[in-house]
């Protein structure tokens, strides 16, 4: 990710111009830094896809057991290739199909049940963007492609009469 790149990049500057005094080696970086906006601002960008997996059953880790999890896929990756990927990890494990929370039946068996599915994230801008004319590119970069953190995941916490929406902050 290009702003990674820049993070660490404005790191390295520091080094260069505070400590090693190697001033040559910090224009090179800071072109390079130059070239990493650029990119943020010009080059299309795919969007990130994220998985919300569960790993239901006493046959998984206790670590793993009952819980649901995040994760955002790899560029183009999509969830076929993800749950692939995932099911081979686990070759004994089933595949939900349901992207309901499991009953206690699943979750007490003895397997284990993969649960996995596509969550889409809310996305804020953060207030010191907000109403100061930020090119969309830009909120799209910190939106998208770095804060993305908070997901609706439906959940058995609504009792009896069926699952609620709630809130996942990763």
């Amino acid at each position: 990710m290009w702003e990674k790149a820049i993070e660490l990049g404005k790191q390295l500057a520091k080094m260069h111009e505070i400590h090693m005094f190697d001033f040559m080696e910090l224009s090179e970086l800071l072109k390079k830094q130059a070239k990493f906006y650029e990119q943020i601002m010009h080059a299309m960008r795919p969007q990130p896809e994220y998985f919300a997996v569960g790993y239901h059953g006493l046959g998984f880790p206790s670590f793993l057991r009952n819980k649901m999890f995040i994760y955002r896929g790899k560029e183009y990756e999509w969830l076929e290739d993800f749950s692939l990927k995932l099911l081979s990890q686990f070759p004994n494990a089933v595949r939900m199909t349901s992207t309901a929370p499991p009953g206690d039946d699943i979750c007490n068996s003895p397997g284990q049940h993969i649960q996995c599915f596509t969550v889409k994230p809310v996305l804020t801008v953060p207030q010191r963007f907000k109403d100061k004319g930020v090119p969309e590119q830009i909120l799209k970069c910190v939106t998208q492609h770095l804060k993305a953190d908070l997901f609706p995941i439906q959940s058995k916490a609504g009792g009896a009469g069926g699952g609620v929406v709630l809130w996942t902050k990763c």
